[in-house]
């Protein structure tokens, strides 16, 4: 079944539960309260990636979370 809505989806930080973005100005991994503030992706596949990215650097992959409409 098709959706008129895009799928989006965010990466969240197992150890604090915040959301992960990109600041502006540093383009450095922040983290964030709020999911609307977070950096967004519109396929799974592209959120695991780079959750998987960030785990292989970090030593701890985030959680992808859909985010509902």
């Amino acid at each position: 079944m098709f959706s008129k809505y895009a799928e989006r989806y965010v990466l969240r930080s197992n150890p604090s539960g915040r959301y992960l973005g990109v600041n502006e100005h540093s383009q450095v991994i922040e983290t964030l309260d709020s999911p609307s503030l977070a950096w967004t992706f519109h396929t799974h596949d592209g959120a695991v990636r780079h959750a998987r990215w960030i785990g292989e650097v970090h030593g701890d992959t985030p959680d992808v979370v859909r985010l509902e409409d």
